[in-house]
Order: structure tokens, then sequence, then C-alpha cells
């Protein structure tokens, strides 16, 4: 669960950096508060803090070691805590989800109602992992993703979620009705580059529209 260090959307509250420590005291006895303090981006002294309030609540306990070195296990207590805090946790995502669920359906739905039955996504990143994810939980489509276009070297002849990745001068090689910018960042240059290799701005589709 290290990923709370790189997390954009939501603020860590005190509970997810709850649930990291003792899901990772839970799989690493031998853990450091340096360790714990880098995983959840807090300061060394506010670990000492969480970890003192865990052990008064009884889920965790310490074992001493030495002088100088200490084991943090967590209890039965604590297993129960984590887990509530996890299924909790996962609730409020499957919220959000079915919430960005509803609106790439939309999406879908209006590419479907122009009549595209195959088309390729630009951008093989978290946007259209995402889409992919989508059209796969739809069950049966009237949508076929041809491939994903990417400029990135270290992604060509890669797949995403099973879907090849391609470059940009492979289009013509896949038969598709247009292709779906699913790039935030990067939206204006794709549109430039497909200018460049003459590719027909009707057929481009802007997620972010």
């Amino acid at each position: 669960m290290d990923f709370i260090k790189n997390i954009k959307f939501f603020t860590p509250t005190a509970e997810l950096k709850e649930l990291t420590i003792l899901q990772h005291i839970e799989n690493s006895e031998d853990t450091t508060q340096k360790e714990l303090a880098e995983l959840v981006n807090a300061a060394p002294s506010m670990i000492n803090v969480y970890i003192n309030d865990y052990e008064e609540k009884g889920y965790i306990i310490r074992e001493y070691i030495s002088t100088k070195t200490v084991k943090y296990k967590i209890t039965s207590a604590g297993v129960r805590r984590k887990n509530y805090l996890l299924i909790t946790y996962l609730h409020e995502l499957l919220k959000l989800y079915r919430l960005a669920k509803e609106n790439i359906e939309g999406f879908l739905e209006k590419l479907e109602d122009k009549g595209y039955r195959n088309i390729l996504l630009y951008g093989a990143g978290e946007v259209a992992e995402t889409i992919l994810s989508v059209i796969r939980d739809r069950g049966a489509s009237r949508l076929n993703i041809a491939g994903i276009i990417d400029d990135d070297e270290a992604k060509k002849n890669k797949k995403l979620l099973g879907y090849k990745i391609i470059s940009r001068d492979d289009i013509e090689k896949y038969n598709h009705d247009a292709i779906v910018i699913t790039s935030y960042t990067y939206e204006d240059d794709i549109r430039r580059r497909l200018g460049e290799v003459g590719y027909d701005g009707g057929r481009v589709v802007r997620f972010f529209w």
C-alpha cells in the first residue's frame, strides 16, 4: 500500500494512514518508524504518536529485541480493525468508481450513437486503462478497441489489458472509424501530431471535452 505517497486525488486521512500502517506491520514485523514515515508521508515523530495510540488501543504490541531494536506485531484486534478499515475504504472507492463508470458509459454510448464501431485510443495511460476496464464490464458491446496508440517508445508493442500498443506510424494498418484521445496532459500535442501525418481531424474524438 505504498501508493499513499503518490496519491493525487485524495488527501490521505488518519484512517487511511492507520490502515496502511497496520497492513505494513502485519506484512513486515521488522519495519522501522523511518520506513513507516516514508510509507505514509509523515514525520517520524508523528509515527511514534500513531504507534503509541495503536498500542494503547490493543491493535499492536512491541517486542523489544534490544535497546535499539523493536519488532511491531499486529494483534487479533489489530487485524479486525485493519479489515474493517479496508472494507470501508473499498466501499468508498467503489462508489467513486460507479460515478466514473456512469460518465464513461455515457461517453461510449455517444460514440456508438455516431455509428462508430472500431476505434483506436491515443494515450496508453490511466484514462485508457479505465475506459478499457469499463468496456470489459459492459460485456456485450458494439464498440471494438482496435488498438492503443502511444508515442512512448518504451510502451510500443506491449499490451495494456490485452490490447496492443502501437506507433502513430501504424495507424492506417488498423481498421477503425475514429481515434479517441485519452490523454489530458498531451491532448493538444496529440491533435497536432495527428495533423502532421495528415489524419482527418473529423475522425478525432476528445474524451476531455
